[in-house]
């Protein structure tokens, strides 16, 4: 495997990437079921547990892509940029989270009203302590992990080999794949292309790992603090009259601030996407088959 992923475009290198990702989160994610299963776990026991396989997962992969995929992590992450990146993700993160959320919604009713039913997250107790413990599984971890896979190895190779704005697309792309949320497959893909876009102008995972962390941070909090017994969110129509305006005007600024920094931008060579999609074939075709499940429970 050395060998053979030594010359690799970058493409198949991030298509092997997702795949080998997306294998490692099944087997942890079935490891975790049966020893949940055997131990007789349930509530925030078994809500901690789930929300750990990607983290896990993620962490054994860039763990052996080095030797596996020839994929030093040195070449692929970088954390250092200059400041005002970490302005824009913070910017970007308050317009995704408040002015593109609420149009995802739209696109949540109509599959409902196709006959979709959405499962219900299990999320851990939010009271004291357990704050802490949910920010952690929920939006520290994940953040860091996803970050460093889809913004770090399959971006950076995808960006090597096929160009800054195929790169974008492709990573956020797997990215929505990744999640099998089919009712936030619009948010999280705007988001993905976000963070990417991110990524490609500063150079670095850290300002997008921001981004991610506030958007999963702050909706665990508005969940902890600002929702009834019914999950709810119970914020008076004033607030919606300010606060979605002001995030419109914060996702132009960060985006204008983005569209106008020339940083990182380069084309790819001719052809070179199709090496992702054969590589990342496997891991698509797993995340996809889930996608059928929760589309089509009885398929």
């Amino acid at each position: 495997m050395n060998t053979l992923f030594g010359s690799a475009p970058g493409g198949a290198k991030a298509g092997a990437a997702f795949s080998v990702a997306v294998c490692l989160y099944i087997a942890v994610s079935l490891v975790v079921s049966l020893a949940v299963e055997s131990a007789g776990l349930s509530g925030d026991a078994y809500a901690y547990l789930s929300y750990l396989c990607s983290p896990i997962a993620i962490g054994i992969a860039l763990a052996v892509f080095p030797v596996l995929l020839n994929c030093p992590l040195r070449a692929c992450v970088r954390v250092r940029c200059r400041p005002r990146y970490f302005l824009i993700a913070v910017l970007a993160a308050f317009g995704l989270l408040f002015a593109v959320s609420p149009l995802n919604s739209l696109f949540s009713a109509f599959i409902r009203s196709l006959g979709y039913v959405p499962s219900q997250p299990v999320i851990p107790s939010l009271e004291g302590w357990g704050l802490a413990g949910a920010l952690l599984v929920i939006a520290v971890l994940p953040a860091l992990a996803e970050e460093l896979l889809f913004r770090g190895v399959i971006f950076s190779n995808l960006r090597g080999s096929s160009g800054g704005a195929a790169a974008i697309f492709l990573s956020a792309f797997v990215f929505t794949l990744y999640h099998g949320s089919v009712e936030q497959a619009v948010y999280q893909f705007v988001c993905g292309c976000a963070f990417a876009f991110i990524a490609l102008r500063s150079g670095s995972v850290a300002p997008s790992a921001l981004a991610h962390f506030l958007n999963n941070g702050v909706i665990i909090v508005m969940q902890a603090f600002f929702t009834d017994e019914s999950g709810n969110l119970m914020m008076p129509g004033w607030a919606y009259a300010v606060v979605v305006p002001l995030a419109v005007v914060c996702l132009a600024a960060g985006a204008f601030m983005l569209f106008s920094d020339r940083n990182g931008g380069c084309r790819g060579e001719r052809g070179q996407v199709k090496y992702f999609f054969a590589w990342g074939s496997a891991g698509m075709f797993v995340m996809a088959r889930i996608w059928v499940l929760g589309l089509f429970p009885s398929a």
